[in-house]
């Protein structure tokens, strides 16, 4: 197995204004994000609008994502459907270093037990490692340190979890499985130092494509213990964060529209139910993204 790496950035699906993927976009927002230091990526993630997408275009998304990205690709494989999940995870052998795999999203609040047998399934399905996505957000169903403990004594395949419930406590119970090999990835950008502390694995992030310097800055310079420079990325994070959560209008169109500053004619436009963003909010997000002084930041960040 390849060594997963923090920070994961979950990356967006980029569409042209007819609804069809823009590869050339893809291409070269790929290539951004490896200049930038990224060494690991998430395809067909939430942040990429995956329950948008057909099964033949999340294929599509990671040959494409493969060919351009030579690091780690953890590629999104859920489905409801279990032989869906499975079709996904045959093809992913060819393209992906590891699978994410989410509760099924549409029976809410089902027996553990219910869990367990799609997990189990799922798992069984795949030679390739697996992580858990727990979102009980979306998906009305928690995965529970018991049913985790299950199915790690049947699967040796299955070797961390996506915690996007923001509860460190319950995060550093995950981080004790398997004598601590079990790798846990937050998604919160407002707790990634924090996360990074308490020696977790690091954070998937979906709002901070845009601006990889900063995260990617912070998994540089713990391992070093150069304090300053992680809180000084904590600081841009927040003021980013802040702003996202200030203007409510949706992470996916904001995170689009600040690529766009950063990456020129970087397409805008989302799938419904999503909701492509108006003039006045545009010109909005376009000059937040503009105030992030990144090269201060760099100066900074070479302290």
């Amino acid at each position: 197995m390849k060594t997963i790496i923090g920070p994961i950035f979950a990356i967006v699906t980029p569409f042209n204004s007819q609804g069809q993927i823009d590869f050339t976009a893809l291409s070269l927002y790929l290539t951004f994000l490896q200049e930038k230091g990224v060494n690991s990526i998430l395809t067909n993630g939430t942040t990429g609008e995956f329950a948008s997408l057909t099964l033949a275009e999340r294929k599509a998304i990671l040959e494409h994502s493969r060919r351009y990205f030579d690091g780690t690709i953890l590629n999104n494989i859920s489905s409801c459907c279990i032989s869906e999940c499975l079709e996904l995870a045959e093809h992913s052998k060819d393209y992906a270093n590891a699978l994410v795999v989410l509760p099924p999203y549409y029976y809410a609040q089902v027996p553990e037990a219910g869990l367990f047998d799609f997990f189990d399934l799922i798992l069984s399905g795949t030679g390739l490692p697996v992580y858990l996505y727990h979102f009980p957000k979306h998906t009305q169903n928690s995965i529970t340190l018991s049913l985790l403990e299950r199915l790690l004594q049947k699967h040796e395949n299955l070797v961390g979890i996506k915690d996007s419930e923001a509860n460190l406590t319950q995060s550093a119970q995950f981080k004790l499985l398997k004598n601590r090999q079990f790798q846990v990835f937050v998604g919160s950008d407002r707790l990634a130092l924090t996360v990074l502390k308490q020696g977790l694995n690091g954070t998937v992030t979906g709002g901070s494509n845009p601006f990889p310097e900063w995260l990617v800055s912070m998994a540089t310079a713990v391992p070093q213990c150069r304090w300053i420079v992680a809180e000084i990325a904590q600081q841009y994070l927040d003021v980013w964060s802040q702003f996202r959560k200030q203007y409510n209008l949706g992470e996916i169109p904001i995170t689009k529209v600040a690529l766009q500053w950063r990456l020129r004619d970087f397409p805008i436009f989302v799938r419904p139910p999503l909701q492509s963003l108006e003039s006045g909010a545009i010109a909005a997000i376009t000059a937040a993204a503009r105030d992030q002084d990144l090269t201060t930041f760099n100066k900074l960040s070479n302290l």
